[in-house]
């Protein structure tokens, strides 16, 4: 693992222990526990393609994700989801 896959790595596993010390709180509201639950299995299954190096790669295609999108958003898991963001940031030219 280099040393950027190791920082994002890291910082995956922090966010992980985040969301579980909140989630064993207890207080967490009905509407924000499905998608704290949500985000920490789209973590785990990161910090597993980082263990087993198809981080990066679509699960559909094995074509590999932008990096640029990556650094942003490391749970990103397909090139679909890569369009869908395009999409969503796209600035409208009408005001």
């Amino acid at each position: 693992m280099d040393a950027k896959a190791e920082g994002l790595y890291t910082e995956l596993r922090n966010t992980r222990q985040e969301i579980l010390e909140r989630l064993m709180e207890g207080n967490s509201s009905a509407l924000i526990k499905p998608i704290l639950l949500e985000e920490l299995h789209d973590i785990e299954q990161t910090l597993s393609k980082i263990e087993s190096g198809s981080f990066g790669k679509c699960e559909i295609s094995g074509e590999l994700l932008p990096a640029d999108l990556l650094q942003v958003i490391p749970t990103l898991k397909t090139m679909e989801d890569c369009s869908r963001l395009g999409k969503f940031y796209r600035k409208s030219i009408f005001h």
